[in-house]
C-alpha cells in the first residue's frame, strides 16, 4: 500500500495537463510606474476553435508553430495594440513571443504570451490603451497593475469603455 501512495504521489509531482478551454481567453496586462511601464498579452485559444487557431497560426501548413510564424503573429497582434502616454504614441521595445506547441493551443490547453517593455520618457499623467485584434476573438479583459513606486501615492484613476477593449488611467496628482 505505501508502495502504491509513493508512486501516485511520484504522478502528480509533474505539471498537470490543463483543461481545454471552451472560449479564447484574451488579456493585456499593463503595469505602469511612475516613469516607465510593461505590456503582456496573454491568449489562451478555444478548444472549440482548433481550425482556427491553425489557420491563424500555422501559415504554411506544417502543422508546426515555427518561429517565423510565431513573429508574424506577434507583429500582428502588436499592430491592433495601440497605447498612449501623456497623449504620446508609445514605441515598444524588445517585443518577445512565447507559445505553446500547436497542437496544444489547437486543443485549448496552451497560451501564447507576448511582452514588451514602454519606451517613456515622461512621468505618467495619463496611459490610454486600445486593442483591436480580433482574429481570434474579438474579446480582451485590460488590467492594469502599478509598480511599487507608484503605489506611493494617489492611484491613478482607472477608465473603463462599454466596449472593454480600452481602458485610460489618469494621474490623481
Amino acid at each position: 500500500m505505501k508502495w502504491l501512495c509513493l508512486v501516485a504521489a511520484a504522478g502528480l509531482s509533474g505539471p498537470l495537463a490543463a483543461h481545454p478551454h471552451s472560449s479564447v481567453d484574451q488579456q493585456v496586462h499593463l503595469a505602469v510606474g511612475t516613469d516607465h511601464a510593461e505590456v503582456t498579452i496573454r491568449i489562451i485559444p478555444a478548444a472549440t476553435e482548433g481550425d482556427l487557431t491553425r489557420e491563424v497560426l500555422d501559415q504554411d501548413q506544417d502543422g508546426e508553430l515555427d518561429s517565423a510564424e510565431a513573429r508574424v503573429f506577434q507583429d500582428t497582434v502588436l499592430a491592433a495594440l495601440e497605447i498612449s502616454w501623456n497623449t504620446q504614441p508609445i514605441t515598444l521595445v524588445d517585443p518577445q513571443i512565447s507559445a505553446a506547441p500547436l497542437e496544444r493551443l489547437e486543443a485549448g490547453q496552451g497560451q501564447i504570451e507576448i511582452t514588451a517593455t514602454l519606451s517613456v520618457t515622461a512621468a505618467m499623467e495619463t496611459v490610454h490603451l486600445s486593442m483591436t485584434y480580433d482574429g481570434l476573438g474579438a474579446e480582451w479583459l485590460i488590467q492594469p497593475y502599478y509598480f511599487e513606486d507608484l503605489q506611493e501615492g494617489p492611484l491613478p484613476r482607472i477608465l473603463r469603455f462599454e466596449d472593454s477593449n480600452r481602458i485610460e488611467l489618469r494621474s490623481t496628482h
